[in-house]
C-alpha cells in the first residue's frame, strides 16, 4: 500500500509540473478520481491541503473498526485482567455467553510436587466456569456433572452480554486509563456506550456502560475465535435450580 501511495504522489508531482492548474485544483481533481484507493488519513491530509476536507467521524475511526464488527456479529473472544490481577476469558457464539476465571488457590501448606526429572510441577488451578443462556446464569461443575443456576452477584467475573445494536461512532480523544495516557474511541448503542482505549496503538482496555459499568483492563486478546468450552452447555449434565433470580 505504501508503494502505491508513493507512486501516486510522484504521479501527482509530475502532473503539477506539466499542467497549468493550481496545486489545490489539481489535488482536488486527483482526490475525486482515486479517493477510494487511499486510506482515510492520507485522503484527509491531502484534502486539507486544498481546504476541502474537515476532520470527520469517518477519519477519526482509526483503531476500533475490527472490534466493532466482531461485536456486531455477536461472535468474539476476549481475555483481560481484573484490577486484582485475575485473568478472565469471556466469549460469545452469538447465542450464549460464557466466562471462566481461576478460583482462589488454596495452596498454603501444600507440599510442592516434582516430575521425574526433578522439575517443579505447577499446581493445577481450578476455574470457575459460568454460562449465560436465555437470561439465566449457570455454574458448570464438571466434577459433579451438574449445572447450578446462580446469582451472578456472587461471582466477581461473569459473562458480559455486550449489545452492539445500532452501534455508532460518537467521539475520540485522549484520556487516562490504567495510569497511562491513551487514545479512546467511544461508540453509542441502543443499550449504552462502549469505549475502547489504546496505548501506543494497542488495545489495552474497554469500558462497557450497558445496564451498569464493566471495565476490562489489560486486554491481551480480542478476536473472533471463540473457545467453545466457554459457551458449551453439556447435554448430559443435570440442571440444579436453586436460584430463581428473585
Amino acid at each position: 500500500m505504501t508503494k502505491k501511495i508513493t507512486a501516486a504522489l510522484l504521479c501527482l508531482v509530475l502532473v503539477l509540473s506539466l499542467s497549468g492548474c493550481s496545486f489545490a485544483e489539481t489535488v482536488g481533481n486527483w482526490l475525486d478520481s482515486i479517493g477510494d484507493m487511499i486510506p482515510n488519513d492520507v485522503e484527509l491530509v491531502l484534502g486539507q491541503l486544498t481546504g476541502r476536507e474537515e476532520v470527520s467521524a469517518e477519519h477519526e475511526i482509526i483503531f476500533s473498526e475490527g472490534y466493532v464488527n466482531m461485536l456486531k456479529s455477536g461472535v468474539y473472544h476476549i481475555v483481560y485482567s481484573l484490577s486484582d490481577g485475575t485473568e478472565v476469558e469471556i466469549g460469545s457464539n452469538g447465542l450464549r455467553f460464557g466466562s471462566t476465571y481461576p478460583e482462589p488457590a488454596e495452596l498454603e501448606g501444600v507440599e510442592p510436587q516434582y516430575d521425574e526429572n526433578g522439575n517443579p510441577i505447577e499446581p493445577e488451578i481450578p476455574h470457575e466456569h459460568i454460562v449465560l443462556s436465555d437470561g439465566i446464569y449457570y455454574y458448570i461443575d464438571d466434577n459433579q456433572a451438574k449445572m447450578f443456576t446462580v446469582n451472578p452477584a456472587n461471582y466477581k467475573a461473569v459473562p458480559i452480554e455486550i449489545s452492539a445494536e445500532n452501534i455508532a461512532f460518537a467521539e475520540a480523544g485522549t484520556a487516562d486509563f490504567g495510569g497511562k495516557s491513551c487514545r479512546y474511541e467511544r461508540y453509542t448503542t441502543d443499550a449504552g456506550n462502549i469505549t475502547f482505549y489504546y496505548y501506543e496503538a494497542v488495545l489495552t482496555g474497554m469500558v462497557i456502560e450497558q445496564g451498569g459499568t464493566h471495565t476490562l483492563e489489560n486486554i491481551t486478546a480480542f478476536n473472533k475465535y471463540v473457545n467453545t468450552a466457554l459457551v458449551a452447555m453439556p447435554s448430559t449434565y443435570q440442571v440444579v435450580q436453586y436460584w430463581t433470580g428473585e
